[in-house]
């Protein structure tokens, strides 16, 4: 007899994270000074944690797509990173998934610190309302921070221009070539550059704990009296849209 256990499983939407992990993603852009490397570090492992944590309340299997293992949480799969260029390694990337009807994947980039459990939600019911369409969450940029399907595109992705300013309009092109439709999302900003960061933090009212704490480690290096512990769970607001790119890669 089939597992039942099993055949749910298969059933499930999938988040995908594609990202570089947080050391190789600072690596590649540096967003602040040396002195402030821990607050980065920290800024890109809570974007990763918190893409996983959409996913996950949107009952997704989680998968971390990156070139070295991570440590995330017991529930996430790594998948290697496999190919040349950004577009070859993202196409294979979302191929091995084998995104269905029954199993429509949601793919993120671990850049966009506004994404959160609303998005992955939103992606899924338009796959849900509109089988066959492509979701995609726009940048202003012209990149985009989310890409779902319930069907595989790997010939639509092979048309993309990848990692420029109109990347979003060359994946629309490709799509309307194919005959997809696609649902765009709200647009969200991700983080390139300091301006980035800098726009992103402007529109914030609180920061997270852990963002708190790798700034009080620096200011205790730098401040006389040092700084009282940070008290309490603080978690961040939705992020204004921004310049950014997406994905990363």
């Amino acid at each position: 007899m089939p597992d039942p256990t099993s055949s749910a499983s298969a059933s499930r939407p999938t988040l995908l994270v594609f990202t570089l992990g947080p050391r190789r993603e600072r690596a590649r852009r540096r967003l602040l000074p040396s002195r402030l490397a821990a607050w980065e570090l920290a800024l890109h492992r809570d974007c990763l944690a918190a893409a996983l944590a959409a996913g996950r309340a949107n009952g997704c299997r989680l998968r971390v797509c990156s070139p070295r293992r991570l440590a995330p949480a017991g529930d996430v799969e790594h998948r290697p990173q496999a190919g040349g260029g950004f577009g070859e390694r993202l196409r294979r990337a979302m191929a091995g998934e084998r995104p269905s009807a029954t199993s429509p994947l949601v793919v993120v980039g671990s850049d966009a610190p506004g994404l959160g459990r609303r998005q992955v939600a939103a992606a899924l019911a338009e796959l849900s309302r509109t089988p066959g369409r492509l979701v995609v969450g726009p940048s202003p940029d012209g990149g985009f921070y989310l890409l779902a399907a319930d069907r595989p595109v790997d010939d639509l992705l092979a048309a993309v221009a990848w990692r420029r300013s109109d990347t979003l309009a060359s994946l629309l092109a490709a799509a309307h070539s194919g005959g997809v439709e696609v649902t765009l999302l709200e647009p969200l900003a991700d983080l390139d550059r300091a301006a980035d960061l800098g726009r992103w933090l402007a529109g914030l009212r609180r920061l997270p704990l852990s963002w708190l704490d790798a700034l009080r480690r620096l200011l205790r290096r730098l401040c006389r009296p040092p700084l009282p512990p940070v008290v309490g769970r603080l978690r961040p607001a939705a992020a204004r849209a921004a310049r950014g790119r997406s994905p990363p890669g």
